[in-house]
This record gives C-alpha cells, structure tokens and sequence, in this order.
C-alpha cells in the first residue's frame, strides 16, 4: 500500500486499473466541487505526485481525462487552492460507471474532501444515466474499505493478484438513485427462492391493488406452480407471460399482455424432445385459458411508451430483463415497473443477493433510464420483449 505526505489512506493500482487515495475525513469545510479545467493539469500532477510513490497518472493522461468524451474529472477547490480530485469512466452503452481514480492533497486531510468527491462523482455517473458505481480497492486497505462501505458501497468481488504487489482487489458497486427515496407505496416483497421472481412481482401488484393482502412463501411457491412451464427431472424452472398473465387474472388482478413473438417461448437452449414437448404443452394450456379469460395479447415488442401509459393510468408492469446487468448472469428474470419520473423507469427487483450484501436500499424503487431499461428488457438471442401491464379487476 502507497502512503502519501498526507494523514491518509492511498492506494496504486496498475495502469489502467482503478486507483484510489482517499483521506480519513470530517464534515468541516466543505469546498467547492467543479469540472476540471486545462488549467489545472499542473495542482493535479502535484497531487499525484505527493499521494502516489507509483503508477502515478501523468500530466498527458490528465489532461486526456479531462478532454474525453467517456470521462468526468472533478476537483475540489478549497480557498482557491486544487484540494483532490476524482475521475469517473463512462463505457458507451453501458449502466455501469467506473471511479477510476480519487486523490486528495496532503494538506487538506480531515475536511471531509474525500466524502464530497465520491458523492459529486456519484452525482455524476448518475447525470450520465449510469445505474451504478463501480471501484476497486486493495483488501488489505481497512480504512478505505470502511469508507465505502459507510457510503453504501457493496463487496461484489475478490480478484487476487490483482495489483503489481501480488496484492488481492476488493471490488465494490453501489446503486445510484439520485434524490430519489425508496420509499414507495408499492409493497416489496423479496424473492426467496431462486426461480420466484415472476410469482413475486405478481405478489407486489397484488398487495399494492389489495391492501389487504399479504405476500408470504407458500402464496409465492403455489403461484410458481400455477404460472411455470417447469419440467421436475431437470429442477425447477421459471415462469412465461402468459403464465403469469393467467395467475394474475385467477388472483383478481386485470392483465394486458405484450409479447414479440408467437409461439412456445425460451426453447432455444432445450436439448431434450421430452422436455421440449412437455412446456410446449404447458404453453398451450395458458394461450388457451389466456383466451378464455379474455386477456389482451399484443404480439409486438412493447416500447417505452406502452409502459409509461400503463404506469400513467395506475397501472404497473410485470417486464422480462436479461439479469446480467442486475446481476451479472444471464438468465430471464422478472422485475415490476412501479413508477416514471420522466427520464427514469422506477422498478422493484425482487431478487436481493446477500451474498453480495444487498439489502432492500439495493433492489426497492430503482431509478432505471429510459434508454438502459430498454437495452436491458430483452432476452435472448431472439431478443425477446415480453411484458404485462395489471391492474385492478372489476370482479362483479
């Protein structure tokens, strides 16, 4: 671990990782946060000068930084004096941000800088319609991985060997929402088993259009049953829209269905003829009781419109996203639109990963642009869009 002149904690990352010095600080002073200029190219290397005995980022690559499309550079300014500074990556088409790197200068330790600028790049990556922040940070640095972790930050990852020292990188995200509270009069429910998102999501629209009702387990298992194409030889599997459409409509709820394409779905990877048949016949059974019921089906891809007229006329929508930008896998996975704020879709995820150390702050009322969340609302290499908009039945 590099320690600079300062009262500090400071890390050095390889080039072209993630690099961190960050002071031990107090809430005293606050000092002005601003885009970095030209002109500061000259306080920053002096900075990183004083912090980093290695892998220090050059004048070149500062000034690089702060000209780049993809990047943000922040410095705090106390007195009319360069402070510290934080630089934050933006990869085009992604959700994700990246802290790449935040300094503060030897003689501004305990004001509190530190703090101001990992929020304002919070802030930032947030004004650039990232849905979080990501960085990294040595296992062996106590003090900053407290920091972290008291601004909300989760451990996703371990990668050993990760710096020139053979030292082991902690990696951390946390999920940006702006000024945006998670309160909601939407109930959240958490998913407690694996394969439950679509009956869980069913359960939030439930309980949000019957005060009277209670999500619990066994209403979240017997929906699975009722809305899975699941084959028991090979474990449990997961729920379709037409399925879930179906169960909604049997649970007193108005259901609308938006699919893109017609016919059986998520078979592409199925190798097995028996199993292939038994969800085709599943699938079949709930087209079937889908027009019985009555329920809409509209076979297109849905848009964004479809779901801010749906959420703008009380309704809320059960959406099929990959996972992988949730969570790093990609599977199908179910998550409820429960509001619009104008450039954002709120969802709830019922999927919460303690093994990551989430929480309900993590997957409760999250702030999703408009742009990510359609990327991320498709599944497959078909790219299906699948969605179902419910509401309050008349059941007279």
């Amino acid at each position: 671990m590099n320690t600079g002149a300062s009262a500090g904690v400071c890390d050095a990352f390889d080039r072209g990782r993630f690099r961190n010095a960050i002071e031990v600080f107090s809430s005293r002073m606050p000092a002005e946060i601003r885009t970095a200029r030209a002109s500061d190219v000259d306080d920053l290397a002096a900075i990183e000068k004083a912090v980093f005995s290695s892998d220090r980022i050059s004048r070149r690559s500062f000034r690089l930084f702060i000209e780049r499309e993809t990047a943000e550079t922040l410095v705090a300014e106390l007195d009319g004096r360069v402070a510290g500074y934080a630089i934050v990556l933006f990869r085009k088409g992604s959700g994700v941000a990246r802290l790449y790197s935040i300094a503060v200068g030897p003689f501004f330790g305990a004001l509190g800088i530190g703090r101001q600028l990992l929020t304002a790049a919070e802030e930032a990556a947030f004004g650039h319609d990232r849905m979080m922040l990501r960085l990294e940070v040595r296992e062996d640095n106590g003090r900053a991985i407290r920091i972290y972790e008291q601004a909300g930050y989760r451990k996703i990852g371990r990668e050993p060997g990760y710096y020139e020292d053979g030292a082991t990188a902690l990696r951390y995200e946390k999920t940006l929402r702006g000024d945006l509270p998670v309160a909601t009069r939407v109930p959240f429910y958490q998913q407690t088993c694996e394969f439950t998102c679509g009956p869980c999501c069913l359960m939030m629209a439930m309980a949000n259009f019957d005060r009277d009702f209670v999500p619990d387990p066994v209403m979240e298992i017997r929906l699975w049953r009722e809305a899975t194409t699941v084959f028991m030889m090979s474990g449990p599997g997961g729920c379709e829209p037409f399925g879930l459409a179906v169960s909604g409509y049997e649970s007193g709820l108005a259901a609308e269905i938006f699919v893109s394409f017609y016919g059986a779905l998520f078979l592409q990877s199925v190798r097995s003829e028996d199993k292939r048949r038994v969800m085709e016949l599943a699938q079949v059974d709930f087209r079937r009781r889908t027009e019985l019921y009555g329920i809409p089906v509209n076979y297109r891809p849905f848009t964004i419109d479809d779901i801010r007229t749906a959420i703008a006329a009380g309704k809320l929508v059960l959406v099929l996203i990959s996972g992988f930008l949730m969570f790093g896998k990609k599977v199908p996975h179910w998550v409820l639109a429960i509001g619009d704020d104008g450039d954002h879709i709120l969802i709830h995820d019922p999927w919460v990963e303690d093994e990551r150390q989430e929480t309900i702050l993590d997957a409760a009322n999250i702030p999703v642009p408009y742009g990510i969340f359609m990327n991320m609302a498709q599944f497959g290499r078909d790219g299906l869009r699948a969605a179902i908009t419910l509401g309050k039945r008349d059941t007279q």
